[in-house]
């Protein structure tokens, strides 16, 4: 199933088109696989904001009672992009072993590979609650999740 999730007309974190290469070259640096729907959706648009705003919960978050806030998704690049999760995650006391998908600081979207190296689940981080939330076990469930608030 092919996702369409980009809001073309707004270019904010939109990076360059996605190659075999930067692929490759980003799975070593990272030392991890990327999941195969992340990977497709990419080769759509290099990050950017999507048509959604939101994911569901079932636990209440700073953000809100039932969601939180997604409205774009990183590419894969050094700025503005994945790559710079290992900078991020020292900077905001993350875990580590995750790469960063969406967030602004105080809440992320990431990838869990704390447990696997491949298919890692999704996960929700609000560093100033101290809260990491599951949302979701694969990069697809989550796709299929988002929605508008």
């Amino acid at each position: 199933m092919k996702y369409n999730i980009w809001l073309e007309e707004n270019a904010f974190y939109k990076l360059e088109p996605l190659t075999d290469g930067m692929i490759v070259k980003a799975e070593a640096k990272l030392k991890i696989k990327l999941p195969k729907k992340y990977i497709e959706i990419l080769k759509q648009q290099n990050g950017g904001v999507i048509k959604f705003d939101s994911f569901p919960t079932e636990v209440p978050t700073s953000w809100a009672d039932d969601h939180v806030n997604v409205d774009h998704i990183l590419g894969i690049g050094e700025d503005s992009g994945i790559l710079e999760s290992g900078y991020l995650i020292k900077e905001w006391d993350l875990p580590k072993n995750i790469v960063l998908i969406s967030g602004d600081g105080h809440s992320w979207i990431a990838l869990d590979y704390r447990k696997t190296k491949e298919e890692p689940p999704i996960i929700y981080i609000d560093v100033d609650d101290d809260q990491i939330i599951n949302l979701s076990p694969n990069f697809e469930t989550f796709l299929k999740g988002l929605t508008n608030w």
